[in-house]
């Protein structure tokens, strides 16, 4: 769909995956990095991505390559990474996108090791266009160039027109065959993806595109997207779904009434809960806030809906006492340029949850963020359910879960801390060390979770069988049966961690597998199998060390393990 909406617009190029790993939590342009915490995870959805999009005609440009892992300071800041962190945690989306076949990679403001993004030999030369095997055309972040970097791996300049390193007098400086190589590298990827042929306009000359209605029936998608995101965090007593025996309901916080924001009429960095801010802000069509979304499917069962969108904590009581259930809708958002200021929700939304859990009968809080928070409150509340920024159907996705017309499949994409403290803070620091190596999130011995990676609850339970390994085509293949041992249908997302040996050095296992079954009904079982091939079994070590043997956990997240086996590999130096 993204790339049919692009195509129609007669762009024949997007500038996204945007694939960073997450390790700042306050990054401000989190929102954006579909990796979340995880590479494993990143790499899979950049492969998606990437493949869907060009499948229509249109190149996909990764970005931003690399370490831009916080807004602060974005344009000076020196990253300084060790190596066995570059290619276990940073680089593997990028290394999915590159194996996919994404036409481009952008690279980034700050610096990396002392050197400048674009103009940084290693990250692109070696790294990438070497080691990674990439054969597409570096360009660079808009304004990031800082030389004439040809020789060092920068292919194209951007925002092209104005910038002096890249025009004729400075190139002609430039040895004809790096020249050479970087128009080859370019004119390739336009040749294998046929827009020399498919580009429907030339700039000004597409206003009659830009202009046209392109969604087709693409609601219907960012609704199915919407309703699969929901994670159901909490649901003490089986408060949700709602059902027989709910009279009344009470919508309470400001963030219940929600409209899009439109950076023309204001700050461009700014976002809503429907988007975040900055270039990869996108304004909602028609969004179905939250209350919107209640109230439409409240009728339909005959409920009464009270409502208190003011945020005053007096108000919100008032309207909690008479309900059966409350249900507080919180949220915050971010941009591009400047990282959060905190984790916390917005409007004192903290206070005003706990005021509401003091008076209600029983609490839901809904939230919508553009990455982690903290939910201090989350113990004196009944339901917890999330949503990432969900668009333009978010209203109409929440009642669905809430109302179980649509049980939760969502899982967290990112750790939820216990507090600020379980995080890595972003720093104003000139250089920025990565002295915590590969752990982050999940992967830290010493950050707490209010609630972990790969946590998502259902409207059922879910058994796991033991484990099981067998060979299978060069892989190794890890198999464990889902069964429904509950009275309601549902889908599970099992999920499989890889525990290396000591030699890995590695501060935990790691994910390197997740599945979903489909709709299990109460009794029903499905077999799912993990496939680990040498990329799952392999570790960095100067290069990549394939493991001779390994401890697979199966579970439902990062800290729910339900069961393990021991499996053996023929030990090689191998390239991943």
């Amino acid at each position: 769909a993204l790339g049919q909406e692009f195509a129609g617009k007669g762009a024949n190029t997007i500038l996204g995956p945007s694939i960073n790993v997450h390790r700042v939590a306050r990054n401000g342009r989190n929102f954006e990095y579909l990796s979340g915490d995880d590479p494993f995870l990143g790499g899979k959805l950049a492969e998606q991505y990437v493949s869907g999009v060009q499948s229509q005609g249109v190149m996909t440009v990764m970005k931003h390559f690399v370490f831009n892992n916080q807004e602060t300071n974005r344009n000076s800041e020196d990253s300084l990474v060790e190596d066995q962190a570059a290619w276990e945690l940073y680089y593997p989306p990028f290394q999915a996108a590159v194996d996919a076949g994404v036409s481009g990679t952008m690279c980034s403001y700050n610096k990396e090791d002392g050197d400048y993004s674009c103009s940084n030999n290693r990250r692109l030369n070696e790294d990438l266009k070497g080691k990674m095997g990439f054969r597409g055309f570096v360009q660079s972040d808009w304004g990031a160039t800082h030389a004439t970097s040809v020789t060092s791996g920068l292919d194209m300049d951007m925002p092209m027109v104005t910038d002096p390193l890249f025009q004729p007098e400075a190139l002609s400086q430039v040895p004809e065959k790096s020249i050479d190589e970087a128009v080859t590298r370019t004119l390739a990827a336009m040749v294998r993806m046929g827009v020399m042929n498919s580009t429907k306009c030339t700039p000004p000359a597409c206003n009659d595109y830009f202009v046209k209605d392109v969604r087709g029936d693409h609601a219907a998608v960012a609704l199915k997207a919407a309703k699969e995101s929901v994670v159901l965090l909490q649901n003490e007593g089986g408060v949700l779904p709602i059902g027989a025996g709910v009279g009344s309901i009470a919508v309470i916080g400001s963030p219940a009434v929600a409209t899009a924001y439109n950076p023309t009429h204001g700050a461009w960095d700014q976002g809503d809960y429907y988007s975040g801010g900055g270039s990869g802000h996108v304004v909602a069509s028609d969004p179905v806030s939250p209350l919107a979304g209640l109230k439409a499917r409240a009728k339909t069962a005959g409920i009464e809906v009270i409502e208190s969108t003011s945020d005053d904590i007096y108000a919100a009581q008032q309207a909690a006492a008479k309900a059966d259930i409350a249900i507080v809708v919180a949220g915050t958002t971010s941009g591009e340029s400047q990282d959060r200021p905190n984790l916390i929700l917005d409007n004192n939304a903290d206070q005003l949850i706990a005021a509401v859990a003091s008076t209600a009968k029983k609490t839901v809080v809904l939230t919508m963020i553009p990455g982690v928070v903290v939910m201090p409150w989350r113990t004196q509340v009944d339901a917890i359910a999330t949503l990432f920024l969900g668009g333009q159907e978010t209203g109409t996705a929440f009642a669905a879960v809430l109302f179980g017309d649509h049980g939760p499949t969502g899982r967290l994409p990112v750790m939820l801390p216990e507090t600020e403290a379980d995080t890595i803070d972003t720093t104003s620091d000139s250089e920025v060390t990565y002295s915590e190596g590969m752990q982050t999130s999940y992967r830290s011995p010493n950050f707490k979770a209010a609630f972990p990676f790969g946590h998502g609850l259902a409207y059922t339970n879910f058994s796991f069988s033991a484990p099981s390994a067998a060979s299978c085509a060069h892989r190794v293949c890890v198999s464990t049966t889902i069964t429904n041992t509950g009275a309601a249908p549902g889908v599970a997302v099992p999920q499989a961690y890889v525990e290396f040996p000591k030699a890995a050095n590695h501060p935990a296992p790691l994910l390197k597998g997740f599945k979903k079954t489909k709709v299990l009904q109460p009794g029903a079982s499905e077999k799912v199998t993990f496939e680990l091939g040498d990329r799952e079994l392999s570790y960095w070590d100067k290069d990549w060390v394939k493991t001779g043997s390994a401890v697979v956990h199966v579970g439902a997240s990062s800290a729910d393990f339900r069961g393990k086996v021991t499996v053996t590999t023929a030990a090689d130096l191998v390239v991943v």
